[in-house]
């Protein structure tokens, strides 16, 4: 018996040698090349040049401040969050003594590819009763599009991954003005102002530094260069567009559509939540700070890959990074794994959804140009100028002729996107 006693001993002994020995084996397996590689990228972050708009974003509920106040504003609200003891995410500081502008959020253009311009002329009383008292508010959206980054002092807290977020549903307000401001008659307000949230758009898209602000500002020019076409559609071949859309209507090139700054901002979020989650009890047995952010940089760094600017050049589908399985290392990092794996199939959408804002941008250019030819557009689509179509996508017309479409490239846009970008002849 105490010989069957010894020998268990001596098992479980071994086992546990065993253990350790493979714990360590992971723990110090070396970063493959790739990964470092990634790291590298994604911590090669640069000071974008340019006014950063963040104060006048941050604040834009709010009516009668001047910049300083804003300024001001938003330092006292990041001090405030750097000091909570609380995880809470704060409010304005400002909500005690200023009033914020109240936004309906049904009275706006959506990205879906819906026609706004009905939807105005079926409600227009309500949009009207929307809008009113929100001159102050499309004043600043309009000041935000000259805006060239939006860097946010507020760091993610470690614990949640929580940080605070402007009220980017008031970007929106302005597509539903320049619609009613259309369907009342205004051509002349209504076209530059939807070209300024175009170029709004595409101010946040380049310069946002998270990848939420990327997001809102592709679903700002879909939802403004559709409400552009609807609009263009109604009115005579020649007419002539507003000097603010001489720039928001160029083609959106592929610095214009990379995620690089936005996922550097992602990868910065995970590095706080990682270093974080190390200071509980235990967690270190299961979670290696070194091999979670490789694996992480899989999932991100391809949007600062040289290669990727390349692609989106030429519009060919982005090859999103990902770990796709478990190594060595997931032996002691066992959590890390885990999380790396979870959030891994989302990217190739972020990045289609971009590529799709490029290409709302070349199909409004084509629309505007093939309305101008004298032949019939079937005929004159075979000599479409180069920059109003892309090597993957060039624009064809709908079974009634009546369109012209590309095929979209995102999977998981909302209900009732149609698989095509459409704009009307």
């Amino acid at each position: 018996m105490l010989k069957i006693l010894r020998g268990v001993g001596w098992a479980l002994l071994g086992l546990l040698v065993l253990a350790v020995l493979l714990w360590t084996l992971s723990r110090f397996w070396p970063l493959p090349a790739a990964q470092r590689e990634q790291v590298r990228l994604l911590e090669d972050v640069r000071q974008a040049p340019g006014r950063n708009g963040f104060a006048l974003l941050w604040t834009l509920p709010f009516d009668g401040l001047e910049p300083a106040q804003r300024e001001a504003a938003l330092a006292e609200d990041a001090r405030r969050w750097q000091a909570r003891s609380t995880p809470d995410v704060i409010d304005f500081a400002l909500a005690a003594t200023q009033p914020a502008v109240k936004v309906d959020n049904q009275r706006y253009c959506r990205s879906t590819g819906e026609s706004c311009l009905a939807r105005v002329r079926a409600d227009t009383a309500q949009f009207r009763a929307a809008h009113a008292g929100h001159e102050g508010l499309h004043e600043r959206l309009d000041a935000l599009a000259d805006a060239e980054r939006f860097d946010s002092p507020f760091r993610a807290d470690g614990a949640t991954g929580l940080f605070p977020m402007p009220r980017y549903q008031m970007l929106m307000d302005g597509s539903g003005v320049h619609a009613l401001a259309f369907v009342q008659g205004d051509v002349p307000a209504a076209l530059a102002g939807s070209c300024r949230s175009v170029q709004l758009g595409r101010r946040l898209m380049h310069g946002g530094n998270t990848l939420i602000d990327s997001m809102i500002g592709a679903a700002m020019v879909r939802a403004n260069v559709h409400l552009l076409a609807e609009m263009l559609a109604e009115l005579p071949p020649d007419q002539v567009l507003p000097a603010a859309c001489e720039r928001a209507l160029q083609p959106m090139d592929a610095d214009g559509q990379s995620l690089c700054r936005a996922m550097q901002g992602e990868f910065a979020i995970s590095k706080a939540a990682i270093d974080a989650s190390l200071q509980q009890a235990g967690t270190v047995l299961m979670l290696d700070r070194e091999h979670t952010l490789g694996r992480i940089a899989l999932n991100l760094g391809w949007a600062c890959d040289p290669a990727t600017t390349g692609r989106l050049a030429a519009d060919m589908p982005v090859v999103v990074g990902s770990v796709g399985r478990w190594d060595v290392g997931c032996l002691s990092n066992m959590i890390g794994c885990v999380l790396s794996d979870i959030a891994a199939p989302a990217y190739q959408d972020y990045a289609a959804r971009s590529q799709d804002a490029a290409a709302w941008l070349r199909l409004l250019g084509a629309q505007r140009w093939l309305r101008q030819q004298a032949d019939a557009p079937e005929h004159a689509l075979q000599r479409l100028p180069a920059r109003w179509r892309s090597p993957s996508r060039t624009p064809v017309l709908s079974a009634d002729g009546k369109h012209l479409q590309v095929p979209r490239r995102a999977r998981d846009m909302p209900a009732g996107a149609a698989p095509l970008l459409s704009v009307p002849l």
